[in-house]
Formats: C-alpha cells, structure tokens, sequence
C-alpha cells in the first residue's frame, strides 16, 4: 500500500504541473480595454487531449495548468472549442475590467473530449491561476 501511494506520488512529481513558462502575474488592465485570461487548471484526472481554442481574437492549444491573457476592445467576446461546437461561451467585456475563463476538457469515450468554458468569479480564478504557467502554441 505504501509503496502504490510513494510510486503514485513520485508520477505526480515527475509530471508536474505540466507547463514550463512564466508563473501567472496580473497584469495592469487598461482603462480603455479589458484583459481576459484563459486557464485550464492542472487535473490529476482530466483528459490529456489538448484542444484547439479560440477566444476573442487568440487562438491556442492550452496544457494542463496553462494559460493565455490578452487585451480585448470592449464588446462581444466569444470562446469555443475547435472540435467542440457546444462548448461555445459568449459575454460581453467592459473597458477597465478583467475576465477570468475557465477552460475544463474531459474524456467523452470513443467521441473525443468535451470542452467546456466556464466565467469564472475573480477572486477564485486568481487562487487557481497561482498553479498555472503561461503557455500555448498560438496561430
């Protein structure tokens, strides 16, 4: 039993958090346009696809315990998933605030993976963001 527990820890260590890139630190949001971050938080049984998204005008493919920011003019942000059409997330954003999105995928068998955004309250989004990296592979 001990040594299943020590070998289950030792994986976890070894794999990390996953993403090798700048710890998350808040940046200053313009008073003319918003910033949003997107993340998708490190889960030990989460799905290890890693879908294409797009979110206002980035497009990414983000790890487990990544994240992207961006600055975005106020108005209609839409985020959806590549192979995902119902994963679709749309809000509007205002000049001086910030937005945090939460990005989950799981396992849906023999169909793939589901995505699914979540806008996510402020205050929790930051706590979970302090385990995130900034990555992705934008096009």
């Amino acid at each position: 039993m001990i040594r299943t527990l020590t070998g289950i820890l030792a994986c976890m260590m070894l794999a990390g958090c996953g993403v090798q890139g700048e710890a998350y630190q808040p940046r200053p949001t313009p008073a003319s346009q918003a910033v949003i971050y997107i993340y998708r938080p490190y889960e030990l049984l989460g799905s290890q696809a890693d879908p294409m998204i797009t979110c206002g005008h980035e497009t990414i493919e983000l790890d487990k315990a990544g994240f992207d920011e961006f600055i975005a003019d106020t108005g209609p942000v839409a985020c959806s998933a590549a192979d995902d059409p119902g994963a679709d997330l749309k809000f509007d954003a205002h000049a001086g605030e910030q937005y945090f999105i939460r990005e989950d995928v799981a396992s849906s068998g023999l169909a793939g993976s589901r995505v699914h955004f979540k806008l996510m309250n402020p205050e929790v989004a930051r706590d979970q963001l302090k385990d995130c990296n900034r990555q992705g592979i934008k096009q």
